[in-house]
């Protein structure tokens, strides 16, 4: 089950920066999804603490992502 998670995750961190690199504010909703998902990776699988940190921290730029890009 992990591993199916992580493959999403992964696709949903790729895809979202694309949409970003492209200038498509949908990308901080797509980071956003993977950063809860890699979170929720940590809690199933081996915690590491500096990593749900790391993906909280992201997640937070993401949301400041969006309105700031929503702003414009």
């Amino acid at each position: 089950m992990i591993d199916v998670i992580s493959a999403i995750a992964t696709i949903c961190s790729l895809y979202g920066n694309y949409l970003v690199i492209k200038k498509n504010k949908f990308g901080f909703v797509i980071w956003l999804i993977s950063n809860i998902l890699w979170v929720l990776i940590n809690f199933i699988g081996v915690l590491n603490i500096s990593q749900v940190i790391m993906f909280v921290i992201y997640g937070i730029l993401n949301v400041y992502g969006w309105i700031k890009w929503k702003q414009t």
